[in-house]
C-alpha cells in the first residue's frame, strides 16, 4: 500500500534522457529538412505564386477593384495590377499601378494556365487573369515545371482564398 505523501511522476533522469533523444532526433531532421525547403526551387517558385495570387485575391477585396495577374513568359515573372475598363480588360501597362513582381527560380518555368471554363478566346497568358472585387477567380490550374521533368499544379478555388499544391498536371473535363 501506498503512503499518502507518496508521489507520482519522473525523475530527474528519466527527464534529462527523454530531452537528450528529442535533441538528438531535432539534430538529424532539421538538416534534411531545410535542405529540402531550401534547394527544392519547384517547390520555391510554387511558395511564391501562391503568395502572389493570395496578395493579388487581398488587395481586390481591400479595394473593392478588379484586378489581373499576369506572366512574362521569356523571362518567367509574375506581377498584378488593377483592371482598367467596365470588363477588367488589360489596359497599358503605364496606366494602372503595377505592384510588386515576382520571378522564378531559375530552371522553373510555368508551363501552362489551364482555366475551368474553358473559353478559347481567353488566354490566361496573354490577358492575364481576372480577379473579381470580391477576390474571386475562375478555377484555373497553374502548372509549374522544372528540368527533371517534375510538375507541380497549383490548383485555384474559385471562392475559398485556397491553393491547392498537387504533383503532377491537372486537367479539367
Amino acid at each position: 500500500m501506498h503512503s499518502p505523501f507518496t508521489r507520482q511522476g519522473f525523475t530527474l533522469l528519466e527527464l534529462l534522457i527523454v530531452c537528450f533523444l528529442i535533441s538528438i532526433s531535432l539534430a538529424l531532421a532539421v538538416p534534411a529538412i531545410r535542405n529540402t525547403l531550401v534547394t527544392d526551387q519547384l517547390a520555391t517558385g510554387s511558395r511564391k505564386v501562391i503568395s502572389l495570387i493570395k496578395s493579388a485575391r487581398s488587395k481586390a477585396v481591400m479595394t473593392q477593384q478588379p484586378y489581373l495577374i499576369f506572366l512574362d513568359p521569356a523571362e518567367q515573372r509574375l506581377w498584378y495590377q488593377e483592371a482598367t475598363g467596365e470588363e477588367g480588360i488589360r489596359g497599358e501597362e503605364s496606366s494602372s499601378v503595377i505592384h510588386p513582381s515576382i520571378t522564378l527560380p531559375s530552371g522553373i518555368r510555368i508551363l501552362d494556365i489551364k482555366q475551368e471554363s474553358g473559353d478559347k478566346e481567353q488566354n490566361p497568358v496573354q490577358n492575364g487573369l481576372w480577379i473579381s472585387k470580391q477576390g474571386y477567380m475562375d478555377k484555373t490550374a497553374i502548372h509549374l515545371g522544372d528540368g527533371s521533368n517534375r510538375t507541380i499544379s497549383l490548383l485555384i478555388s474559385p471562392f475559398l482564398h485556397t491553393i491547392q499544391v498537387l504533383d503532377g498536371p491537372v486537367y479539367f473535363e
